[in-house]
């Protein structure tokens, strides 16, 4: 499935900067959003079928946000240590990572304080989600389950949840899409809130 999401990806790039007119710019966050909404919408029939979504959810309790925490928590000390080799303070760096992989919303919030670490955020957002997409599988073979679900960060509760649902099986997807919430969350209040300091 990684393979054909890369291939599609790669694909439409090219088809995009070689035939897609200007005047068809606007059109394409239309179908976008609703390509997306028809996956998820699929994701769910599937999570519908499966019938456990809810046993996992009410099995986790209120433990089920232990992991988006930590998620949170090991980002920000990533990014802290980060700090250390490129010349960003720590608050910047933090900021950064605070983006969770949310490349259309970080970026944004920090365009007033610098474009350089605007620029920055959304390079960092966007290669998180596209590794998530990638390392996906391989971290649910070779480590493990519950770790794949932090690769994509906030891209966890959409773009990656049917890569989640494939590589890691249908008790996971509880697991992804709370992940994806809480990380989405906390994009507007951690990424100000670091800028500011």
């Amino acid at each position: 499935m990684t393979k054909i999401v890369l291939i599609s990806v790669v694909v439409g790039g090219i088809l995009g900067y070689l035939f897609m007119p200007d005047s068809w710019m606007g059109a394409t966050e239309y179908v976008v959003i609703g390509g997306l909404s028809a996956l998820l919408f699929f994701v769910g029939v599937d999570i519908g079928r499966e019938g456990t979504a809810w046993q996992n959810l009410k099995k986790a309790g209120a433990r089920i946000l232990a992991f988006p925490l930590a998620v949170i928590v090991g980002t920000l000390a990533g990014a802290a240590v980060g700090s250390l080799f490129f010349s960003v303070t720590m608050p910047e760096a933090m900021a950064v990572g605070s983006g969770f992989g949310w490349y259309t919303l970080a970026p944004l919030l920090l365009d007033p304080y610098s474009a350089e670490i605007s620029a920055m955020s959304f390079m960092y957002n966007v290669f998180r989600e596209m590794f998530g997409i990638i390392l996906i599988p391989v971290v649910a073979k070779r480590i493990g389950y519950i770790e794949c679900v932090s690769l994509p960060g906030a891209a966890a509760m959409d773009v990656c949840l049917p890569i989640v649902e494939k590589s890691a099986g249908a008790d996971m997807v509880v697991y992804s899409f709370v992940t994806g919430t809480v990380l989405s969350a906390s994009v507007p209040i951690l990424v100000p809130l670091f800028i500011g300091m």
